[in-house]
């Protein structure tokens, strides 16, 4: 009779359990998480690069979980406001930077901030011609 009662008692209010959770997200379009695809390829990508670990390459999933979901957020949350939303994408970027210094070995460090610089410098067109107003 207990587990009679308890079954009726759960197909009468998960419903409006899943509803609640649905309206939670219902101003955010796309998924409620960040994408599990997103996480592996860009840990796989540090792990090819930089020669990780087993241990390093979980560390640095959880990590890189975190950094992607806190920049969907910050994105949503400033999206009216690009200097307010720069400014927590610098900060989201150097809190990364400092679990990455903890997580990596020097060497694997050094090459991480190489990777990092060399992203950050836009590549020059080849003609000097290419891409102006010339």
């Amino acid at each position: 009779m207990k587990a009679l009662f308890f079954l009726f008692f759960l197909v009468g209010f998960g419903p409006a359990a899943h509803a609640q959770l649905k309206d939670r997200y219902a101003e955010r379009p796309g998924s409620t998480e960040t994408s599990a695809t997103q996480v592996e390829r860009l840990t796989r990508a540090m792990s090819e690069q930089l020669h990780l670990n087993e241990a390093q390459i979980i560390q640095l999933r959880a990590v890189n979980k975190i950094k992607l979901a806190r920049i969907e957020d910050i994105q949503w949350q400033y999206h009216d406001s690009p200097l307010e939303r720069n400014a927590k994408l610098a900060e989201l970027e150097s809190q990364y930077e400092t679990e990455c210094s903890r997580i990596l070995t020097p060497s694997q460090l050094s090459l991480f901030h190489d990777d990092r610089q060399r992203d950050a410098v836009p590549a020059q067109p080849a003609n000097p011609t290419d891409g102006g107003l010339g």
